[in-house]
C-alpha cells in the first residue's frame, strides 16, 4: 500500500521540501557499485542518508536525488545515464506504481493513474496529458528550479515511453520529445531509442503521440487488480488531505492568540505546536501551503467578521488582526476585497438604515471572500 510517511532521517536536514520514493537514487547507486566505485561520499556530499540502500520505504528529498544522480553520472562519465537506467531496470521496481499502470484497461487510463498520484513517486514533478490533434504527457516542476535537473527527467521520460510500448507490446514511435534542457554530447543513441529527433532547449517537457496511442489496449489489463490498488491509492490520498486539513486547523487555532500581541511568527507557532520552523515550513509544503499564506487567509477571514461589529473601530480591528500600522491593514484589506474598510463599513450602514429598502441578504456582499 502506498505512503506519504517522511520518517526519513534525510528529510529533517535536507532542503528539499518535496520528496520522492527514491527509485531513480537506488537505481544510480547500483550503477556505482557495479562499477566498483565507492557510493558513501557521493551520498554523504548529497545529503542523503546510506540507510537507503536497505530501506526502500526511506523517502529521499528530490533536490538531494537529483543532486546525487548528477555525481553519479559524473563520476561514471555517463552523459546519458538517467535515460540508459529507465532503458534497462526492471519496470517492476517501480513497485505498486507499476501493477497500477499495468492493470489499467489503455494508455490513457493508465497515465491518469499516473497524473493521480504522481506525488507518491517524485513530489517534484507534476505529469498532465492532453489530448487535441496529438495525445501528449507534459512534465511540470514544483519545489525545484528546473535548471537543476537533467539526468531525472530523462529518466522519466523515457520510462514513461518504454512503459507504454511494454504494457502494449508495440514498438511505440512519439510525434515529438522535448526537454528544456540543453544537452551537449553525442545523443544518437537516445535519439534511436525513441526513434525521433529530440528537441532540447524546449519550452517544456513533453512526450507526444498519435492521438490514437491513447486508447491503445494493455495486454496487461487486470480490471480487479486495478480495483484494488486504485482503492489504496485513493484512501493514502484521503489520509493526506485529512492530514493537510488537521494541520492548517491547528495552525490558524495557534496563530490566533498571538495576532492581537504581534508574536504570530513562524517561529512561535511551530514552537507551540512542538516543532521546529523548518520542519513545520516542510510539513505546510508537503501539502502545498505556506505560513505566510496560511496567515493572511485567516486575517482576511477575520476581517470580514469583525467588520459589521460596530463597537469595534478600524483601528482596533487592526490591532486584533496583528498589524502595526493601520496603513498596513487598509492596504491588506483592499487587496481583499477591493475596497477600503471605511468604504465597506459605510455600506453596511446604510443597507441598515431604516429608510433603506435593501434586501439585507445583499447587505454584506463586500464581506464575502473572493471567488
Amino acid at each position: 500500500m502506498p505512503t506519504q510517511e517522511r520518517t526519513s532521517h534525510v528529510d529533517e536536514t535536507s532542503p528539499a521540501l518535496y520528496t520522492s520514493a527514491g527509485v531513480l537514487c537506488r537505481l544510480a547507486a547500483q550503477h556505482m557499485v557495479q562499477a566498483g566505485l565507492m557510493v558513501g561520499p557521493l551520498l554523504v556530499e548529497a545529503g542523503i542518508h546510506s540507510n537507503i540502500m536497505e530501506d526502500e520505504d526511506v523517502r529521499i528529498g528530490v533536490k538531494s536525488q537529483v543532486a546525487f544522480v548528477n555525481l553519479v553520472a559524473d563520476s561514471l562519465q555517463d552523459g546519458l545515464l538517467g535515460f540508459h537506467i529507465a532503458r534497462d531496470f526492471d519496470l517492476r521496481k517501480l513497485g505498486a506504481f507499476y501493477y497500477l499502470m499495468a492493470s489499467s484497461e489503455a494508455v490513457s487510463p493508465a497515465i491518469d493513474m499516473v497524473t493521480r498520484y504522481d506525488f507518491f513517486m517524485n513530489e517534484g514533478i507534476r505529469v498532465r496529458q492532453k489530448r487535441t490533434s496529438l495525445f501528449s504527457v507534459d512534465y511540470d516542476y514544483v519545489g525545484l528550479e528546473r535548471r537543476l535537473d537533467r539526468h531525472q527527467i530523462e529518466f522519466w521520460v523515457t520510462c514513461m515511453l518504454r512503459l507504454c510500448r511494454h504494457l502494449t507490446r508495440l514498438d511505440l514511435i512519439p510525434t515529438s520529445v522535448q526537454f528544456a534542457h540543453p544537452h551537449e554530447g553525442d545523443i544518437s543513441e537516445m535519439e534511436s531509442y525513441f526513434g525521433i529527433h529530440i528537441s532540447f532547449e524546449a519550452q517544456k517537457d513533453s512526450l507526444s503521440f498519435d492521438a490514437r496511442v491513447a486508447d491503445l489496449p494493455l495486454v496487461t489489463a487486470d480490471p480487479y487488480l486495478n480495483r484494488i490498488l486504485r482503492s489504496y491509492y485513493q484512501e493514502s490520498l484521503d489520509q493526506q488531505r485529512r492530514a493537510y486539513e488537521s494541520l492548517r486547523v491547528r495552525v490558524e487555532n495557534a496563530i490566533v492568540p498571538r495576532l492581537p500581541h504581534g508574536t504570530a511568527a513562524i517561529g512561535n507557532i511551530a514552537s507551540d505546536l512542538g516543532m521546529s520552523t523548518r520542519t513545520l515550513s516542510r510539513r505546510l509544503a508537503d501539502d502545498g501551503l505556506t505560513f505566510t499564506g496560511i496567515l493572511d487567509d485567516l486575517r482576511s477571514d477575520l476581517a470580514r467578521r469583525y467588520l459589521p461589529n460596530r463597537t469595534l473601530s478600524i483601528s482596533q480591528i487592526a490591532w486584533l488582526l496583528g498589524y502595526k500600522e493601520l496603513s498596513s491593514f487598509v492596504h491588506a484589506f483592499q487587496r481583499w476585497t477591493g475596497r477600503t474598510p471605511t468604504e465597506v463599513r459605510r455600506h453596511l450602514r446604510s443597507a441598515e438604515a431604516p429608510e433603506s429598502h435593501t434586501n439585507t441578504e445583499g447587505s454584506n456582499e463586500f464581506l464575502q471572500p473572493e471567488k
